[in-house]
């Protein structure tokens, strides 16, 4: 049979209160100072104890003068919610993460096979100018993959086309 969230409230209210190690007339306290108003003890014992019913108002108040969340109060199950939401999210966040790390080995892979491609390209292009000046033209890049080159190849803070 369900709980009536009531008679859950005060359950929780009692369990939180007794963790926290605060007395009825020190919550009754607070909650006084929060709202405002007098708030007597035996208030507190007698939600506690189901023998009154306890006002919203009052609900709000305890869980910000207890230093809880208000689901605590009001909820078995919340705790068992928000850790399996946790979980969730980290198995996620470490799916993501093998992701990346894929992706940034896949990166320095294309970036080192560029570095050798172009070294290797330079490579002709040199033993061409010694060999037959006239063919050095053919092992130039074109414009655009030049310029893709001179952007990934520009050294961190620097500004691409800056020429003062």
């Amino acid at each position: 049979m369900n709980q009536l969230p009531g008679d859950l409230f005060a359950r929780r209210l009692r369990q939180e209160r007794e963790r926290l190690g605060v007395s009825q007339k020190e919550l009754a306290r607070r909650m006084a100072a929060l709202l405002g108003t007098n708030v007597d003890s035996t208030a507190i014992t007698r939600i506690e104890q189901q023998t009154r019913a306890v006002r919203l108002d009052e609900a709000v108040t305890a869980a910000e003068a207890l230093g809880v969340p208000l689901i605590t109060l009001v909820s078995d199950n919340y705790a068992r919610k928000n850790e399996a939401e946790i979980q969730n999210q980290l198995a996620e966040l470490a799916l993501a993460e093998q992701k990346w790390e894929r992706l940034r080995q896949k990166i320095h892979r294309i970036t080192q096979t560029i570095q050798q491609l172009s070294a290797e390209r330079e490579a002709f292009r040199s033993h061409a100018l010694d060999v037959n000046p006239e063919t050095a033209g053919d092992y130039e890049l074109d414009p655009e993959t030049q310029a893709a080159l001179d952007v990934r190849n520009k050294p961190t803070g620097e500004v691409a086309g800056s020429g003062a």
